[in-house]
């Protein structure tokens, strides 16, 4: 399959003119801002887990270092 009908069959718009959102609708407008809170949830948790990781590694030297 060859990238422009892969393009047509998920509606893909290759032209970054026409690659926009459009706000017709509060329909359209509330989907938008769900994908920016999901975006954002995704952006929280990785800075919660990236800090969970260096609590728990600070953690484990600390219990390696005391035997």
């Amino acid at each position: 399959m060859k990238e422009q009908e892969l393009n047509t069959m998920m509606s893909v718009v290759s032209d970054p003119i026409n690659n926009v959102y459009k706000i017709e609708s509060r329909k359209d407008l509330e989907e938008i801002q769900r994908i920016i809170r999901i975006f954002n949830i995704n952006e929280e948790q990785h800075i919660k887990h990236t800090m969970l990781s260096i609590k728990n590694l600070a953690t484990f030297r600390l219990v390696l270092s005391n035997n």
